[in-house]
């Protein structure tokens, strides 16, 4: 075993080094006079932890896993034809074990723990029959009342400017890697009218096994206000109602935001964000088939964000939120619907006191909950992320996070502590290898898994040429 591993890591260290010397040497590609560009993220990860408890999991320690993204365009100017395409790739290279701690969604995909996902692959071309007609076909997203994968055409025309019109339509196959919605198909149409300047109102539908409604307001009558709103529908029953509103303190630099969001519950098969659930059993077995999101019940949530720049220290910008969600009448609290309050403080400091290449971001936030009279619950937590850039070539960061969460005024809160350190180095432009280790100590874990600690190994390749 111990053999095979290291031959795993030879094999993952030989691509790392073919990639690093490819990049290197400025490597660009021109095919049937296209400009081709390339965006690859390569991962190789190692985890391990002390022995899990024999009574919580199996006696498996370590954990070895293999991820790749890659994205390709290609953009034949003189024909107005551009191919985008982006796709990932997930490998288990030792064969985690059910009832493992490190077992992950990969694990649950057949014999070979592998996965492939094609997230987008489509042909676009503008200026067909028109130069304000732009259509594109194969694999893609659509966004508007929802946001949709589909397999099928789109199309965007633009109105001359002094109508200050948008219009885009699509329609195909839906698709969904997590889960099986079928071969149904799926089609919209969005509009997009601007009546005025700094003014954007849209309409936007979804024709699914119910139709989603959105309409949304965007308004920026100067550079120190800026105003949404958005309303979402399932056929007649409201889904969500958002309005914001942001403005510039000239005088101080101040960012004031104030928004308010209200859900509404709505039980739809339709209702893309909440739509797949399964059964306890379901979701302890080997078979991963349907990826699942609580329902949310209705509630109303407020927001309030500011943030202050400092003159006396150019750089430095310090940061405040308070937020506020309350159930709707009628709802019951639950593990996953509750009502609560949230305050989070903090700083980013980006090459203060003239110290080229350092950055710095800290913050501290406190949840608390009064569910009932017999559940109360609160929890304070705390991060560092800090940056140090050397020699324009290097950047060394470290990361530490803390939590604690104290229910019903225990003597033993739960508490979660995490750091993490790195040391990137970039190849050429846009394109650098990481080394990064993390270590994570978490009384869940202990409770729950058996196990006091995690620890991770990354190397990650970002290439794009």
């Amino acid at each position: 075993m111990a053999g095979l591993r290291w031959h795993r890591l030879k094999f993952v260290a030989g691509i790392v080094i073919g990639c690093c010397l490819l990049a290197t040497s400025g490597w660009a590609l021109e095919l049937a006079g296209a400009d081709i560009s390339v965006r690859s993220t390569s991962e190789y990860r190692l985890q391990w932890s002390d022995g899990p408890s024999s009574q919580m999991a199996v006696d498996e320690d370590r954990d070895q896993d293999f991820f790749e993204t890659l994205a390709v365009d290609a953009n034949w100017q003189e024909l107005g034809l551009t191919f985008s395409s982006m796709a990932s790739y997930a490998k288990d290279l030792d064969g985690t074990r059910k009832g493992s701690i490190f077992q992950d969604y990969t694990d649950s995909r057949g014999s070979h723990r592998q996965d492939f996902e094609c997230y987008y692959a489509y042909l676009e071309k503008t200026g067909l029959f028109t130069d304000n007609l732009t259509v594109r076909a194969g694999r893609q997203y659509a966004y508007g009342a929802e946001t949709v994968q589909f397999d099928g055409l789109w199309a965007r025309y633009d109105m001359p400017q002094w109508l200050g019109l948008e219009v885009e339509a699509f329609g195909g196959l839906i698709t969904q890697h997590y889960s099986d919605l079928g071969q149904d198909g799926i089609s919209g149409a969005n509009l997009r009218i601007r009546p005025l300047p700094g003014l954007a109102i849209d309409l936007n539908a979804v024709f699914f096994d119910e139709t989603s409604w959105e309409t949304s307001m965007y308004w920026q009558p100067s550079d120190l206000w800026k105003f949404r709103s958005r309303v979402a529908f399932i056929n007649s029953h409201t889904r969500f109602f958002d309005a914001g509103l942001e403005t510039t303190l000239a005088c101080t630099g101040t960012v004031l935001d104030f928004s308010i969001y209200r859900r509404y519950a709505i039980s739809s098969k339709a209702d893309f964000l909440f739509d797949f659930t399964y059964t306890l059993d379901e979701a302890l077995s080997s078979r991963m088939n349907r990826l699942y999101l609580m329902k949310e019940e209705g509630y109303y949530e407020f927001d309030f964000h500011i943030s202050q720049p400092i003159p006396q220290l150019k750089g430095l910008t310090i940061f405040g939120r308070y937020t506020n969600r309350n159930l709707s009448s009628g709802e019951d609290e639950n593990l996953y619907n509750t009502d609560f309050q949230r305050v989070t403080g903090g700083f980013d400091l980006d090459e203060c006191f003239g110290w080229h290449g350092f950055h710095c971001s800290a913050g501290v936030s406190h949840w608390w909950e009064d569910r009932d009279k017999y559940y109360e619950g609160k929890s304070t937590s705390c991060f560092v992320d800090v940056e140090q850039k050397l020699f324009e070539k290097f950047a060394l960061g470290a990361a530490y996070y803390y939590k604690n969460e104290d229910v019903n005024s225990m003597l033993d809160s739960e508490a979660s502590n995490s750091y993490r350190a790195s040391i990137a180095y970039q190849i050429c432009d846009h394109s650098h290898i990481e080394l990064a280790y993390e270590y994570a100590n978490d009384d869940f874990y202990e409770d729950e898994l058996g196990v006091d600690h995690i620890n991770s190994l990354t190397i990650t390749l970002d290439l794009n040429f």
